[in-house]
């Protein structure tokens, strides 16, 4: 073992050790010791004390617990709709925390060897709020004529409706074969076991629920717009735009409503007039192994640059530069190496050996990454 981070007497620390760290070279598949031992790093060290109080991200065990088939020796639960089934298997990971008093929820998700990310947005919100954009700049006649033209630029209630768009095959990135197939085999794997198949169908064809945003929404039109946006939603960001992520967007609304019941003693509905479901252009990966560093991105560009309006659709190919991400693992295994150097000295120092132990599996299962916060 290299570290346990946050170290003791820190609660919930994660273990790293050698085999975790060989998953950051290159052509390697992160695992799930790396996701959340990044993920924990950004949100502690990284995130503003304003933003992590109303920010709170999920372990990568929390949807692949959500989905899993129930244990032999489980308490009988068959007498239950299958949202309340999926949601008692989680249902202790937010005793210290009220989703609904936070504005974004990130929850990484591994599905047939491939990380993306979903982030719900403001699930507090029962709809649309629109406020005066502090960024606000007035532009030129003729820049504001330009934003005006483009498919997304209206920002308007309108769009908040309905959000329909028509795939622009031009835009979509340049895959190889082998990513192409790649993209093919985990979009129709349905090996992995879960007892959600019935209740979770591909919704698209129903009722569009998860849209498939090719608008233009950038960043410098955000500060042409007199308003901002918050809205309920549910982004999928997706580092491979291959399959439709709407199964994974209905198991988030039925969870939330399952939550809103259990904290709230009330029902309410999440369903996708009052939580869309959507799809932002993201920078893509062109191998075969980095979903997970991108997924571990997203989150550190969503943390150091927060997004000022969620109109939809959104475009955020130019998030962050894409030669970032052709260092990004010798960052993180340097700050593997560097942390365990520091916690080294910190033994020797105090006299201590290194006492710490692994958390207990009842810890991965129910606990989160988010330190308990008073709401």
């Amino acid at each position: 073992r290299l570290l346990v981070y946050p170290p003791p007497p820190a609660k919930g620390g994660i273990s790293v050790t050698n085999e975790d760290l060989h998953c950051l070279n290159d052509g390697e598949f992160l695992n799930d010791v790396i996701i959340d031992f990044y993920l924990k790093y950004l949100f502690l060290e990284k995130l503003k004390k304003e933003d992590a109080v109303r920010s709170h991200v999920f372990s990568s065990f929390f949807y692949k617990r959500l989905n899993q088939r129930e244990r032999r020796n489980a308490v009988d639960t068959s007498n239950l709709p299958i949202q309340k089934r999926k949601h008692n298997r989680v249902k202790t990971w937010t005793r210290h925390v009220d989703l609904f008093q936070k504005d974004f929820i990130f929850v990484p998700i591994n599905e047939s060897a491939h990380w993306y990310l979903a982030i719900i947005c403001f699930p507090g919100l029962e709809k649309a709020h629109v406020e005066p954009n502090p960024l606000y700049q007035p532009q030129t006649k003729a820049y504001s004529t330009a934003v005006s033209s483009s498919p997304a630029a209206d920002g308007g209630l309108d769009e908040l409706d309905d959000v329909r768009s028509v795939a622009d095959v031009n835009s979509q990135p340049q895959y190889t074969d082998g990513l192409h197939r790649i993209i093919e085999c985990y979009g129709t794997d349905d090996s992995h076991p879960s007892d959600d198949q019935s209740s979770c169908q591909d919704e698209c064809s129903e009722d569009d629920s998860l849209v498939d945003d090719c608008g233009s929404f950038n960043k410098a039109e955000w500060t042409s717009k007199p308003t901002i946006c918050k809205q309920p939603c549910i982004l999928i960001m997706d580092s491979l735009r291959g399959p439709t992520r709407s199964t994974v967007v209905k198991t988030l609304r039925e969870y939330l409503e399952v939550e809103w019941e259990v904290k709230k003693g009330s029902q309410r509905s999440f369903g996708k007039d009052m939580m869309k479901g959507s799809s932002p252009r993201v920078p893509q990966q062109d191998n075969f192994s980095d979903c997970g560093v991108y997924v571990l991105q997203y989150v550190e560009s969503f943390f150091e640059s927060p997004l000022p309006s969620f109109h939809l659709p959104m475009n955020l190919l130019d998030w962050f530069p894409q030669h970032r991400m052709k260092t990004k693992r010798d960052e993180i295994k340097e700050l593997i190496l560097k942390l365990q150097t520091q916690q080294q000295l910190n033994l020797e120092s105090s006299g201590q050996t290194d006492g710490c132990h692994s958390p207990c599996e009842d810890t991965l299962e129910s606990a989160d990454l988010v330190p308990p916060i008073s709401s």
